[in-house]
């Protein structure tokens, strides 16, 4: 089933892009709503919103942010998110697939924290962890992973 990615742009995009962020990580998750409608990253220049639409049914069902660091060579992913009654059905998968494809000419590491229960996932994206470190946020335990934005040549 295609996840159809697009860069939220519009203010009905950002609408659902919001939304979406509510739903998973203040309702479901219980995270702080100061965390999700305060966040001085979201109306940087430089960040860049994503939105997934499930093709068949065209509901929004995913979400994605970017900070992009093209100083750096950096894009640092979060706020990803499937709704609930959509996971498991590799949304999330190619969700990553997307918003990695938009960005990825222009930077030459994709970075993350990740809740450390969903540690696998992005293990499963190609993504590692930076070490062995676990630390809290917001009450919750993340780590800090990492993957290279273009596959090391084998010349």
């Amino acid at each position: 089933m295609p996840l159809n990615v697009t860069a939220a742009t519009t203010p009905e995009q950002m609408q659902h892009v919001m939304a979406l962020r509510r739903r998973v990580f203040i309702d479901e998750q219980g995270f702080r709503e100061a965390v999700e409608t305060e966040d001085p990253n979201d109306d940087k220049p430089t960040t860049i919103h994503f939105v997934g639409q499930d093709s068949e049914t065209g509901e929004y069902v995913a979400v994605a942010r970017c900070l992009l660091d093209e100083p750096n060579r950096k894009a640092k992913f979060g706020r990803v998110a499937v709704l609930s009654e959509c996971r498991g059905k590799n949304f999330g998968a190619q969700l990553m697939n997307a918003i990695e494809e938009h960005v990825q000419d222009r930077v030459d590491w994709f970075v993350l924290s990740s809740q450390y229960g969903r540690k696998g996932f992005y293990e499963k994206c190609g993504y590692q962890c930076t070490s062995d470190e676990i630390y809290l946020e917001e009450g919750a335990k993340h780590c800090y992973m990492v993957k290279a934005a273009k596959p090391a040549s084998t010349d």
